[in-house]
Formats: structure tokens, C-alpha cells, sequence
């Protein structure tokens, strides 16, 4: 079989922007010289021109929004959902610490959930810069896995230009293996950054309906985002402490695009959350500004 050429990808997969290209830090090494980002970007171009699929496949593509969260100034959210940036220190964030009698609107939740955010914060980061350097490394023996090659071959036996299909597996194949790494190590570290008597706790990969039920049915799941903070809420006295959403974010691999405004509403009002999804895009993978 052939192995898939082109520039390197962006999302697909489980959190895809089917829609968008790109090519990570340049790399030297197996696979040969890297594209630069003005060569990729042709190619994607002229592979649009020569017909490559729309991003159908794609979850929640779409332009970055713009619209800051509530109660913060102008300037402090450059893309939509992602949190300004905290100076980095020699010790770690303090710990949170949940009150699950208090509601989620309290103030008192309020602050325990921003102090929740900042400790995972600076982990999340390096876990989303470590999903996109292990494909950047293995990119090629991705791309040979038996099921990215028949996607290949099935799209080429549909008339799919080879170009257009190499180009369309990249992006899926990358896109969806940096989404199933970063989701291992959520699963594996979690209750190393926010250890249980903290109240919070976090879980990747989990879907909802579309009135924010949690449900494992994949044709029932309006949305799911990639990672999401939960804290502990206890109805009454006599009752057993449940687990409810907190915060929600989504990885972003893709060149152009960030979390679809759409979705970050669909979300944020579904989950009944105090901010807006956080985006999460490793450092090797800055949004375009061209």
C-alpha cells in the first residue's frame, strides 16, 4: 500500500477540524525535510480547488470566537474559551477545596472553581504539547495503521484525487491520535492533579445529550468535549453527593481554527457553566494569522 503523503495535519477524528491544515514545528529526520507553513497552506488550497471534502467528519469546527467571558475585560480572552495566562512560580497553585453544600453559582464555588482551573492549567498545557509531539514523531507509522490506509484507498476508489486523500487522511489520522493520547493521559494523571479530597476531579472524553445528560450512547451525544472539571454538589443534607460539570475543555490541533462559537454556547448553556469550553492547543500549533 501507499503511505499517505503530504503536509502534516491538523484535527480529525474525535475532536476534528476536518477543515483546517497545517504543518507543526519544523522537523528533521524520518520522513525527510518539513513543509514550510506558505508551501502547506498552497497545498491545502490547491487541494480544495481539486475538491477535497468539506469537514462533515468534523465535530465542532469553525472560526475562534471572539467573545471574551463574562465579567472580563476586553483583551484578556484573545481566542474564545481559552483563560488568560497566569505568570508561572517555583511552587504549585494551591489545592481547591469544594463545598458541596454551595450551589454552583455561589461565589464561594465560583472562586474554588477558577482555583481548580489554575492548578490544572500549566499540567493541561504540557499533556496537549506531549498529544502533538507523539504524532509529530510517529506521524509516519500512523499513517500505515491498517485503518488510515483503507480510508485512503476507499476515498481514491471513490475518484478522490491521491493528492486530496493523502491530505484529508493526514489531517484525520493526526488529529485523532493526538485526541486518544491526550485522553490516556487525562485518564492516567487525574487524581494526581486534582487528587479526590479536593472535591474536584477531572474525566476525558465524555458525552452529553442535548439537554447536558451524561450518556455512553454515541448516536445519543449532542457534544463531547474533550476534557471536563467536575466538582462535588450535595442537593440536601440526607442527600447522597452527586458529580456535575464545572468547566469543559476541547483540544485544538488544527492551524486556522479554534472551539466554533456555536458550540462553546451549546455547551456552556447544556452544562449550565460559570465560563465558556477553554481551548487547548499545543504550543507547536499557533492559530494562523493569515
Amino acid at each position: 500500500m501507499t503511505r499517505p503523503r503530504g503536509p502534516r495535519g491538523g484535527d480529525g477524528g474525535q475532536g476534528g477540524d476536518g477543515s483546517d491544515g497545517g504543518v507543526p514545528r519544523q522537523r528533521t529526520g524520518q520522513g525527510g525535510s518539513s513543509a514550510s507553513i506558505s508551501e502547506s497552506h498552497q497545498m491545502i488550497t490547491q487541494a480544495a480547488t481539486a475538491g477535497r471534502p468539506g469537514n462533515s467528519a468534523s465535530r465542532n469546527s469553525g472560526p475562534a470566537g471572539a467573545t471574551p467571558r463574562n465579567g472580563e475585560p476586553a483583551g484578556t480572552n484573545p481566542r474564545d474559551g481559552e483563560s488568560p495566562q497566569t505568570p508561572e512560580t517555583d511552587s504549585p497553585p494551591p489545592l481547591p477545596q469544594n463545598d458541596a453544600t454551595l450551589k454552583k453559582d455561589d461565589p464561594q464555588t465560583l472562586e474554588q472553581i477558577e482555583a481548580a482551573r489554575v492548578r490544572v492549567r500549566q499540567r493541561l498545557q504540557e499533556l496537549s504539547d506531549e498529544a502533538w509531539d507523539h504524532v509529530d514523531t510517529n506521524r509516519d507509522s500512523i499513517l500505515a495503521q491498517e485503518g488510515y490506509q483503507r480510508q485512503r484507498e476507499k476515498m481514491i476508489e471513490g475518484g478522490m484525487r491521491e493528492e486530496v486523500a493523502d491530505l484529508v487522511v493526514e489531517r484525520t489520522a493526526m488529529g485523532t491520535e493526538a485526541h486518544r493520547h491526550l485522553d490516556n493521559s487525562v485518564t492516567n494523571e487525574a487524581a494526581t492533579m486534582l487528587p479526590p479530597e479536593t472535591g474536584f476531579r477531572l474525566r476525558s472524553e465524555v458525552g452529553f445529550d442535548a439537554d447536558g445528560v451524561e450518556t455512553s450512547r454515541v448516536k445519543d451525544q449532542e457534544f463531547r468535549p474533550d476534557v471536563i472539571l467536575e466538582r462535588q454538589y450535595q442537593p440536601s443534607a440526607d442527600d447522597k453527593a452527586e458529580w456535575e460539570v464545572a468547566h469543559a475543555y476541547d483540544l485544538k490541533t488544527g492551524l486556522k481554527t479554534g472551539i466554533a462559537p456555536g458550540w462553546a454556547t451549546r455547551v456552556t448553556e447544556a452544562l449550565n457553566l460559570p465560563n465558556r469550553p477553554e481551548e487547548l492547543r499545543p504550543t507547536q500549533r499557533p492559530l494562523s494569522t493569515d
